[in-house]
């Protein structure tokens, strides 16, 4: 009995402590090089909101030409207001497939047949299945609501650079 009564204790001082260390409502400074940046933790559902309208919108806008899409899912979504602006930094998936056609008409699988490349039967199989897209993005949102977008161009690291949706379409040149 004696431990059952320490362990409620000892897991109630635990809720206790983190229940008074709310990240929504500190304020940090940072500091980032000379530069004092002022930055405050939200949780705000609204900007979510907005930020997944957005991404569903330049998803649908870039890759509709090219794929059926099939869902768009963020992860570790976690915002911050820095210098009045909130900053989203959020991983996001994107669930595509090819549209339903027969892959035999497909140029880079009909010639895979044609030539009997050992792969043909690869291509044909995976054409029709569904595939993931993954991206680490950054988005501020401004007073007017627009949003700029960043991705993270870093493998190893975080390198922001700016960018569109679009800018993952391969093309020919």
């Amino acid at each position: 009995m004696k431990k059952f009564l320490m362990v409620l204790i000892v897991m109630f001082l635990a809720f206790g402590a983190l229940a008074c260390d709310d990240p929504t409502t500190q304020t940090l400074n940072e500091t980032n090089g000379s530069e004092v940046v002022d930055t405050e933790e939200t949780n705000d559902e609204t900007n979510y909101d907005k930020v997944s309208t957005y991404m569903k919108e330049e998803c649908i806008e870039a890759f509709s030409p090219y794929y059926e899409l099939l869902d768009f899912k963020i992860t570790d979504y976690q915002e911050e207001v820095v210098n009045g602006h909130v900053e989203a930094v959020f991983f996001y998936k994107l669930i595509v497939k090819n549209y339903d056609k027969d892959p035999d008409t497909v140029g880079y699988i009909k010639e895979a047949k044609e030539r009997g490349d050992k792969n043909y039967q690869q291509l044909y199989d995976e054409y029709l299945q569904p595939r993931e897209m993954n991206f680490h993005l950054k988005a501020i949102i401004c007073e007017n609501d627009s949003i700029t977008l960043y991705s993270n161009i870093d493998p190893k690291g975080i390198e922001w650079e700016e960018t569109k949706m679009t800018d993952f379409i391969l093309e020919d040149r």
